[in-house]
């Protein structure tokens, strides 16, 4: 029970106070600002909401300026994951999607006549152009830029890269460049369907004699400095590969189930033995010549058998598809075989 003195001098305080603001008006904020300084007391953690949601704004204003300013970058040739490289015109390089056909961008535009070989390592391109009575080959880079790598070859298609290398043939003997130049001699009676480079730098050489379909495969080391320091893969079969390409550790060749058959196969070879390790799924094809086809694989292990006159297959283990032109939205098709990117 409240003492009765303690009670008569709380009710005399309070008429005191009562006297004092009977004449003074409340301002209009009065009531929102007590309510919410009462607030703030009750809420500790105020200060860490008011970090965060600054925090927050100010994420956000950074990304809004990022995304708006401009890009001065080059946009690079890089490797795309499921297109392939072919040449739809003129001096044009451009890329087409493996499903669909349909044309991606294009890649480069290099001055001379359509380029008559492609070949990939990663993210560079290299293509043989010719200029007159001679062909050159140009490297076209990740950033766009181009050089060109030699020049005044003599007529001839054959064109590989891989491993910071280019391999190609000139006249009697196959060129390596990438760092020393190497200068491989063919042997007597030989000539060259196709060249393969892995990227350890070893070149394997597709090679058939005058008047016989049988074929060759050598392996050269990245040190060797003739073609014969190895024996050779002789083919099975009285028809030898048609075209070669790396990959992984193992060497890929495309070869005719029969001769004259109009079918064939990619089989896998073990590259130290040369035993064969997968068979492959026959496909039809029909007649084709060997100089006018290209092999290639993709980083998902696919193979793009590209001939010549427009005919595509897409091989994906067991799964063989075969593929729509690559045709330019202007109506101009590639005419040379296409290459994946490497």
């Amino acid at each position: 029970m409240t003492p009765p003195d303690d009670t008569r001098e709380e009710a005399l305080l309070r008429a005191q106070l009562h006297r004092l603001v009977d004449d003074v008006e409340p301002r209009g904020d009065a009531l929102p600002k007590l309510l919410a300084a009462a607030r703030r007391r009750r809420s500790p953690r105020r200060p860490l909401f008011l970090a965060a949601g600054a925090a927050v704004a100010a994420t956000a204003v950074f990304l809004v300026a990022l995304l708006s300013l401009p890009s001065n970058r080059t946009e690079p040739a890089s490797v795309q994951p499921n297109s392939y490289l072919a040449v739809p015109g003129r001096g044009v390089i451009a890329a087409f999607d493996v499903v669909s056909g349909r044309q991606v961008r294009e890649v480069a535009t290099i001055d001379g006549e359509p380029a008559e070989a492609l070949a990939t390592d990663r993210e560079r391109i290299y293509a043989i152009v010719a200029t007159g009575p001679h062909r050159r080959i140009v490297e076209i880079s990740a950033d766009g830029g181009q050089r060109v790598v030699t020049e005044a070859l003599l007529h001839s298609p054959v064109l590989a890269a891989g491993g910071g290398h280019v391999a190609y043939l000139d006249g009697p003997a196959v060129v390596v460049r990438g760092g020393a130049e190497r200068r491989l001699p063919l042997p007597r009676g030989e000539r060259v369907l196709d060249l393969a480079l892995a990227s350890d730098g070893r070149l394997a050489v597709l090679t058939t004699r005058e008047g016989s379909q049988a074929g060759l495969i050598r392996i050269v080391a990245p040190d060797a400095v003739s073609l014969t320091e190895q024996p050779g893969i002789a083919a099975a079969g009285a028809c030898g590969p048609l075209a070669i390409a790396w990959s992984g550790q193992e060497l890929a060749a495309l070869r005719p189930t029969d001769c004259g058959s109009g079918r064939a196969r990619v089989t896998t070879l073990d590259s130290r033995s040369g035993e064969q390790i997968g068979a492959g799924a026959p496909f039809d094809t029909g007649p084709f010549d060997g100089e006018d086809v290209q092999l290639s694989v993709d980083r998902l292990g696919r193979f793009l058998i590209s001939v010549a006159g427009q005919r595509q297959w897409l091989v994906d283990g067991s799964d063989v598809r075969a593929l729509p032109p690559a045709c330019a939205p202007a109506g101009q098709c590639a005419v040379v075989p296409a290459t994946f990117w490497g």
